[in-house]
């Protein structure tokens, strides 16, 4: 009976994002039109052939290129600095790659023996064509076999946005490897449910999470102007794109291949399943050291979210980046940097 009871909670659930999912799937369309015909013309729909990698990704100054295979998943990621010393690992967020953390990788190449990884579905790591294959469980999962099969038993453990959210569950369903966690723009994913459920304001900031249900429209969402929405999307307080023009392209290259959208809006896709972000599994209290830096200006994430998390952790330190955007690494690097380096030098 409670089996029904979880079955219809979970329907009920999906019938009524969906709904709303369609109701910003109407909203996007006339956008996307609007776009079309009055703004852009056209070439809206027009994407470079990028069949190189601009210089930005071939520097080596950022480290060097290497795959593991896990859970039959090849996983690509970029390491620098010493191997023996301490391992500092990154996990990037949506829509990103290990390139979202170039400045971290060279600064703390002196200290760390850093490591920036492509989750599964991003950059050149492997990407799976189910929406099933980008559960919670398996991106965590990936997160402790990818420790291990570097030869480690703990990490300093560095995630932002969706990777700040699997960091979270990896911090709590394997605590053994996380010696200290640091997380940017994210919030502990039960602070985030209840915050969802009771917040008007961070709903209406959510709509994007409604929309990545449907099929297809997404990826025309983004796939439009030459990209131009990674331009969009790294502005920061001033207006100013907090990116350099080289430093996009290595965004556009890697998201203009064939496919490249779709198994990030995936973990979306797969996020209000019965362990999802209405009701995401339960994790035991986190008992690793953790900072939570913040970019004030985030868009999508209400500013009081970091300390709603703190009922989840027992340590918990909090940092404010002021103007900084949700990139907060990549709009404020110098600032990210001193924060992190005193806190794992604490």
């Amino acid at each position: 009976m409670e089996t029904i009871k979880n079955l219809a909670k979970v329907l009920a659930v999906k019938a009524i994002v969906l709904s709303i999912g369609l109701f910003y799937g109407a909203v996007t369309i006339l956008s996307l039109l609007y776009r079309r015909y009055y703004k852009v013309g056209s070439h809206f729909w027009d994407v470079k052939d990028r069949s190189l990698p601009p210089l930005c990704l071939q520097e080596t100054a950022y480290g060097r290129h290497a795959y593991l295979k896990l859970q039959g998943i090849k996983l690509h990621y970029v390491e620098n600095g010493d191997r023996s010393k301490p391992l500092m690992l990154f996990v990037h967020g949506f829509p990103e790659f290990w390139f979202s953390w170039r400045h971290q990788l060279k600064y703390f190449a002196e200290t760390h023996w850093v490591v920036a990884m492509d989750l599964r579905g991003y950059g050149d790591s492997d990407k799976p064509t189910k929406v099933s294959e980008y559960k919670f469980e398996l991106l965590e999962k990936d997160i402790y076999d990818f420790v291990v099969a570097l030869g480690r038993e703990k990490c300093t453990l560095v995630g932002h946005d969706w990777g700040g959210g699997i960091c979270w569950g990896v911090a709590s369903t394997y605590p053994e490897i996380v010696e200290k966690l640091i997380i940017l723009n994210c919030p502990h994913p039960s602070a985030f449910a209840k915050k969802l459920q009771s917040s008007l304001s961070q709903f209406f900031k959510s709509w994007y999470i409604f929309l990545f249900q449907l099929p297809y429209l997404p990826e025309m969402f983004f796939h439009n102007e030459d990209l131009n929405c990674f331009r969009r999307m790294f502005q920061n307080a001033d207006k100013k794109c907090s990116v350099n023009d080289e430093d996009l392209e290595g965004f556009k290259y890697t998201f203009s291949k064939k496919g490249a959208w779709t198994p990030p809006i995936n973990y979306y896709r797969n996020s209000f399943t019965a362990k999802g972000l209405l009701n995401p599994p339960k994790m035991d209290k986190i008992k690793a050291p953790t900072l939570i830096i913040w970019g004030e200006n985030d868009l999508a994430l209400e500013k009081d979210l970091p300390q709603l998390s703190g009922e989840f952790v027992d340590n918990l330190q909090i940092k404010y980046v002021e103007k900084a955007n949700h990139f907060v690494q990549q709009d404020k690097p110098d600032e990210v940097n001193k924060l992190i380096e005193a806190f794992v030098t604490k």
